[in-house]
């Protein structure tokens, strides 16, 4: 199957891509959605497309300068052009750069599945002309993408020992594991990205029992494959070190975590999300060279056998401002902690630490921890953790950093201005209609990228992120208080596609939306 990029500064309008067409009819899978242009090439950099369909005006990047650019990166993609302006010179532009088709929105689908149909025809032919091997940039880049999905539990088992001959992809060992290495860059070293994963070949090049290939984060994965035996796990944790030693002497800050050890090829999934998983612990151990899950599961970090912590409710009560229902939860969070038989006091850290973990990711998808007072006051926390030795200095803590970041979150309230004061007042009263910056910039006739700007500057949020986190608070609360379907509470908070609905439920609540009200009620 081919794969297709799509590409709207409009989410709508790539989901409905998504789901008006018959993909895998045309043999063509959708592996990634992007909503501007900067972000849709570096998708390309590290995910092999042969099609890509993107609107012509976007953020960032304009729709034609990504296709050039993504011309130059990969000669040999087909490339479709959206628009809601039918202008005769982008149309010449377009065909300058090679383009299969200038589709103006709204998208006519059979239109759209003819020129798909014709552009399968066009990879079909074309494919059949190119030898693949090491030494062509297209097998690496197949190889990456091939990758990426077997991690991510993306591909099925039959499509991947189908590609593995010719990739050269280990499916038959005893043992896999995956190890992410994440580089922290700062802007005066952008230039050193590439010397860094240099490095990090060079240690794994002449070992054919280890494959790499760069995530969607930019983190360098590492699979290693070797048999299972006594000195495999030494010999990747002091290969890992080797490889952290050097980096760091470029003085550049690197995280590097080592999922456990799998047994089949199908199970590779699980050791890189783990492996992901582990990068939140840094928080903790900010001094490890390699986090490895052995090592947190000797610690007992894992405290969800100890006691269910409601982090939807700390949530909601730091979003709402709620500093009493909040303060009355933790109290009675740590009496019940107490009755555990058995219970020690690196026990009770360890509660206080998954709390604060919890609260760094779901404040972070709101962009509110990266205000770097709170990021400063979140990070003292944690320091100070380990250092308390009894329960009411715990509690403290922890309540005096809710109590400053709602002080925090007021202040930013106050501050708000006129313009992103009404936008979030007609947000707020009419969040169940088709809300974008495009439809609030022509309502208050304000320049859509302007808004945007201001909006992020002032709320710490992007305003598609705002939009979709107040809706999901308002879909908990039909949840809770009426027996609405789902399908009938996605289009009273404003979501036509009841699938949408329910993945964005579930990236801001942690929950789909029947095991939420499955849990509260």
């Amino acid at each position: 199957m081919y794969n297709v990029l799509l590409v709207d500064d409009e989410p709508f309008i790539v989901d409905g891509l998504e789901i008006l067409i018959d993909w895998a009819k045309l043999n063509l899978v959708v592996v990634g959605k992007a909503y501007n242009g900067e972000d849709a090439l570096a998708f390309m950099k590290h995910t092999h497309v042969d099609i890509l369909i993107s609107d012509i005006k976007m953020p960032k990047m304009q729709g034609l300068e990504l296709i050039s650019q993504a011309k130059e990166l990969n000669p040999t993609c087909k490339c479709l052009i959206l628009s809601g302006y039918n202008d005769f010179e982008y149309v010449k532009q377009g065909i300058k750069l090679g383009i299969e088709n200038y589709l103006t929105k709204p998208v006519n689908t059979e239109e759209l599945t003819a020129t798909l149909k014709d552009t399968v025809s066009k990879l079909d032919s074309s494919t059949s002309k190119v030898i693949f091997s090491p030494d062509n940039s297209e097998w690496h880049i197949l190889r990456g993408n091939i990758l990426s999905r077997w991690v991510n539990d993306a591909i099925t088992s039959e499509e991947l020992l189908n590609r593995s001959e010719l990739l050269d992809i280990i499916t038959d060992s005893s043992c896999y594991s995956v190890a992410i290495i994440n580089i922290k860059l700062d802007d005066t070293i952008h230039t050193q990205v590439s010397q860094i994963y240099n490095i990090c070949y060079n240690y794994i090049k002449s070992d054919t029992d280890i494959m790499s290939f760069e995530d969607m984060d930019g983190n360098f994965v590492l699979i290693f494959t070797q048999e299972a035996s006594p000195e495999r796990n030494p010999y990747i944790m002091n290969l890992l070190t080797e490889i952290y030693n050097n980096i760091q002497s470029l003085n550049v800050k690197a995280h590097i975590t080592l999922g456990p050890d799998v047994l089949s090829y199908k199970e590779l999934s699980m050791s890189y999300q783990k492996a992901k998983k582990l990068f939140e612990y840094f928080l903790i151990y900010p001094n490890e060279k390699v986090l490895h899950t052995a090592m947190i599961d000797e610690q007992n970090l894992n405290v969800d056998n100890l006691i269910t912590i409601d982090h939807n409710l700390i949530a909601s009560s730091l979003a709402s401002r709620n500093k009493e229902r909040l303060f009355n939860y933790i109290d009675e969070l740590f009496e019940e902690v107490v009755t555990i038989s058995g219970i020690t006091p690196d026990h009770l850290k360890m509660v206080v630490v998954e709390i604060l973990l919890n609260l760094y990711k779901s404040m972070s998808s709101q962009s509110i921890l990266f205000q770097s007072d709170i990021i400063n006051r979140h990070s003292k926390s944690l320091a100070e953790i380990h250092k308390i030795n009894d329960l009411n200095t715990l509690n403290e803590t922890l309540k005096d950093l809710f109590m400053y970041i709602i002080d925090k979150l007021n202040e930013k309230e106050t501050h708000t201005s006129p313009v992103v004061y009404q936008i979030l007042k007609y947000t707020h009263n009419n969040y169940n209609e088709e809300l974008s910056l495009k439809t609030l910039s022509y309502q208050f006739n304000i320049n859509t990228t302007y808004l945007g700007q201001l909006f992020k500057k002032e709320t710490g949020v992007s305003f598609p992120n705002y939009l979709n986190n107040y809706r999901v608070e308002k879909a908990k609360e039909f949840l809770l208080e009426t027996n609405l379907k789902t399908a009938q509470i996605a289009k009273k908070v404003g979501y036509v596609d009841p699938n949408y609905f329910y993945r964005i439920f579930k990236k801001y609540a942690g929950m789909s939306p029947t095991d939420y009200k499955t849990i509260k009620v």
